[in-house]
């Protein structure tokens, strides 16, 4: 009866359909009956979530499919889907319980069937997986968090510690959906600290809080103004309007910037001198706006140090004391940046140097590989920290 009373609706529309407005045609759709039932679910649990897949009724003005489940917060939440699929994934489970989950097909009229219910049991939630891989251990001038998100998902991870009043509260947020990482909170002052680390995801769970007590290492920012540029006979000829000072101007944006010349190969280093003799913590440099993981910006380096270097510009009297390489967060082909890569570069590219590094004034910036793989090398700033001696 149902698919005769649709046919003789859709023979009207198509005579008179001209000279409807569209808010007309909706209304003659709508036959006022409901399509039958979803049969057949069969449930696959996932991490904090739940797949099911199921027969459609075989209405022909079927239009979607709508899940509706409670959260343990009382919040009704809705998943739909168009009758072209046979399957919907139902997230955001807080937990491994048993839960309740509604079916109902729809068709273009909105009207809705009968529900079918399933049961649902997911496994445990990506948000809790981060939270159990958490490690958490002092660091210069604050602390750092590492932890691993194998299923990818979108999630926050909340630092907390006593603020100038001693209410424990949020001192960071880390929104991340990386497989693996780790990310610092800095600026801390160097005594016993209580911190505590959550994870939330975007249906707002939170996990339990881990709770710990420690001391951030001491360290200070070094005075840029102290810094300047050596000349050493091996280092790279400079061009395109760079200079080593730019790199200690305090100009993050596309002013001044360090820039090697035609004449430079790989690799290539530079020279400059603190101004101290410092036992360094870490190091900061700033790749050119608008050229992010591209170009010549550097990608893997070594960091030499020095108290006496050798006029000859070799590298006698070095002592090699960090290798890093940059990794490119989204690892998106050169020229294609996601909001993790662009949040990245504005934070910087960090070196933390180990304990047991040696009080050095003079710094050997030595550029192994560059993001095109090519000859020049070119930047905006560098930021030095450390403990002076």
């Amino acid at each position: 009866m149902k698919r005769l009373i649709y046919i003789l609706f859709a023979g009207v529309i198509f005579f008179i359909a001209p000279g409807c407005k569209q808010t007309e045609l909706t209304t003659l759709v709508s036959d006022g009956v409901a399509p039958g039932p979803i049969t057949n679910a069969v449930v696959e649990n996932l991490s904090g979530a739940a797949k099911i897949t199921y027969k459609l009724p075989p209405d022909q003005d079927l239009l979607y499919v709508k899940a509706l489940y409670t959260s343990k917060q009382g919040a009704v939440r809705e998943t739909k889907v168009s009758y072209y699929n046979n399957n919907l994934t139902v997230e955001g489970f807080g937990d491994t319980s048993a839960y309740e989950v509604k079916l109902y097909a729809v068709d273009r009229g909105e009207n809705v069937s009968q529900p079918l219910s399933v049961t649902v049991k997911p496994k445990k939630a990506p948000f809790l997986i981060v939270r159990d891989s958490v490690k958490v251990v002092s660091d210069f001038g604050g602390i750092s968090v590492s932890f691993k998100n194998s299923t990818e998902n979108n999630i926050a991870i909340v630092v907390l510690a006593n603020d100038s009043l001693g209410n424990f509260t949020p001192i960071n947020t880390n929104y991340t959906n990386l497989k693996q990482s780790s990310f610092s909170v800095r600026d801390l002052k160097s005594v016993d600290t209580k911190f505590g680390i959550y994870i939330r995801d975007r249906w707002g769970n939170m996990s339990d809080t881990l709770i710990t007590t420690l001391k951030p290492l001491f360290e200070v920012k070094l005075d840029r103004t102290k810094m300047k540029g050596v000349s050493l006979p091996t280092d790279a000829p400079l061009g395109y309007s760079g200079a080593i000072s730019y790199l200690f101007d305090g100009d993050l944006g596309n002013g001044g910037y360090y820039h090697t010349g035609d004449a430079a190969k790989m690799p290539q280093w530079f020279t400059y001198d603190m101004g101290v003799s410092v036992k360094l913590s870490r190091m900061t440099w700033f790749m050119r706006q608008g050229f992010y993981f591209n170009l010549h910006n550097p990608r893997k380096v070594e960091i030499w140090g020095s108290n006496n270097p050798s006029p000859d510009g070799s590298f006698n009297n070095w002592e090699l004391i960090a290798t890093h390489e940059q990794i490119k967060p989204s690892g998106l082909p050169n020229g294609q940046l996601s909001n993790a890569d662009n949040e990245a570069a504005a934070a910087g590219e960090t070196i933390t140097f180990p304990l047991n590094v040696p009080k050095v004034r003079y710094i050997r910036f030595k550029t192994l590989r560059n993001w095109s793989d090519g000859t020049y090398v070119n930047f905006n700033e560098i930021y030095m920290w450390g403990a002076p001696e």
